[in-house]
């Protein structure tokens, strides 16, 4: 019987290298820089493919953290279209998830099926049903892509990979860096000043919402302040209940350190409905806390700021304090009744399109694509958005999603989850994602990077949060 022959690894090593130089060589001798850099890079990328198959969870990270960056990076190498980079991103993590399974083990794929993951396929046949609406655009809908399928993808992402109380806490500690940096980049603007392509980007537009008479809006590396703002408004709901459930000491300072300096971030992006986030996530934070000493606490906490900002003048003097200041005095507010105005005439409009415009077709934005009462109508709201593109039935149908997945999550949480930190962190994302739907409202932000992605994570752990506690169980015991 012959003797089976391997290939030996020192062999393939240094023919690897061989083949690498060799390659350097050729671009070199032709010319092209750009064909170095991608030689000499692909070790980096083999071992990250490598390494994403054996662990899919690190490619999740990855475009979590990208997610948070995407933006800025589309802004310093004033590049467009880098977008598509997350779509292939998306594509990447199912394929990492697909070949893990077929390669090393078998994943909880039936962690997939839930409200969320079902509500968001529903949801995106409608948008694709939107095609054969008569007043869409293709262009328009192909601008709009974000939204009819990434909330699919990542729920069934995050439904197969995020099994584990280790992984909920990583992200929570990972979404916590992010923050921070976020608070550093607000504070640099502040204190330091606006650097080149920020400059190049308010003169293009940008300074006419951010350079305002009441002060300026601070941004960091979001689209706009109230993108940031609410963003911000989140973290102070997610790390300041985060640091109630958590035991080491050293981390409960420091998530409320990072819940302090989210607030800060909050009031300096002068995004007067992302106040909504902190006071949304306390109260839904009261009603499901489930200990009456907590209820009590947030109540009071929730009262006191309402009662500061509604019926006093303290601080009056601080251009941050007195702009939030109006979101309790609507009626005050000069924009709020022009917003008030245009969403009648948009009723008026959209009462015989219940379908809407078409996606891609709201707000003055869209002008690029083409001048319809929808695109030279500001939208100033998800929702409002939302309802110029799909109609009223798109509406309800996005509406109906968001409250029954967050219903059904809270329901798990307060009824199904026994394991106490476990309970504290989703609890913190719920109510965060609460405030994030009632600010969305007043800001267009609810589907932007990085709001969007990370509102699907947090909804997707949360409704699957007894299935995390049953598998950290088991492993556990397994081991």
């Amino acid at each position: 019987m012959a003797q089976k022959e391997y290939i030996s690894p020192i062999f393939l090593l240094y023919f690897g290298l061989v083949t690498g130089l060799a390659a350097i060589v050729v671009c070199a001798a032709l010319g092209s820089i750009t064909g170095i850099f991608i030689v000499m890079a692909m070790p980096a990328m083999l071992y990250y493919l490598l390494q994403t198959i054996r662990m899919p969870i690190i490619a999740f990270y990855g475009l979590f953290i990208l997610n948070y960056f995407i933006i800025a990076i589309i802004r310093y190498t004033h590049t467009s279209g880098l977008s598509a980079i997350m779509d292939i991103g998306l594509l990447y993590i199912c394929f990492a998830t697909v070949a893990h399974s077929i390669l090393a083990q078998k994943l909880p794929w039936k962690n997939a099926f839930n409200f969320l993951t079902m509500g968001t396929l529903v949801w995106t046949l409608f948008c694709f049903f939107q095609l054969l609406n008569p007043t869409a655009i293709n262009e328009a809908w192909m601008s709009s892509r974000s939204i009819i399928y990434s909330g699919l993808v990542v729920s069934f992402i995050t439904s197969v990979l995020v099994t584990q109380y280790k992984y909920v806490k990583q992200l929570l500690f990972l979404l916590s860096i992010l923050v921070l940096l976020a608070c550093i980049k607000a504070f640099m603007q502040k204190y330091i000043g606006f650097d080149g392509s920020e400059k190049q980007w308010l003169a293009e537009g940008g300074a006419r919402t951010h350079i305002i008479a009441t002060g300026t809006r601070y941004f960091s590396f979001f689209t706009d302040a109230g993108n940031f703002g609410s963003n911000m408004g989140f973290a102070s709901v997610v790390f300041g209940i985060s640091a109630i459930y958590t035991s080491n000491k050293n981390m409960r300072t420091y998530y409320i350190i990072i819940a302090l300096l989210a607030l800060y971030g909050l009031l300096m992006s002068g995004t007067r409905g992302a106040i909504a986030v902190p006071l949304g996530g306390l109260l839904l934070f009261c009603l499901i806390s489930k200990k009456f000493s907590l209820m009590v606490v947030t109540a009071i906490i929730g009262i006191c700021i309402y009662t500061f900002f509604a019926f006093t003048y303290i601080g009056q003097g601080n251009a941050m304090i007195r702009r939030m200041r109006t979101t309790f005095r609507p009626t005050e507010d000069a924009s709020f009744n022009v917003r008030l105005d245009n969403q009648k005439k948009l009723a008026e409009y959209l009462r015989e399109r219940p379908f809407g415009e078409g996606l891609g077709l709201g707000g003055v934005e869209a002008k690029r694509f083409a001048e319809r009462t929808t695109t030279l109508i500001p939208h100033d709201s998800t929702y409002v958005k939302i309802w110029m593109e799909t109609g009223i039935v798109g509406l309800i149908l996005y509406l109906g999603l968001l409250i029954t997945v967050l219903l059904w999550a809270c329901f798990i949480i307060m009824f199904k989850v026994k394991h106490k930190k476990l309970r504290g962190i989703l609890t913190a994302m719920l109510c965060g994602i609460f405030g994030l739907m009632i600010s969305a409202y007043g800001n267009a932000f609810f589907n932007q990077f990085p709001t969007q992605i990370i509102v699907f994570t947090c909804l997707t752990i949360a409704i699957n949060g007894h299935r995390i506690e049953k598998y950290t169980i088991d492993n556990q015991t397994n081991k």
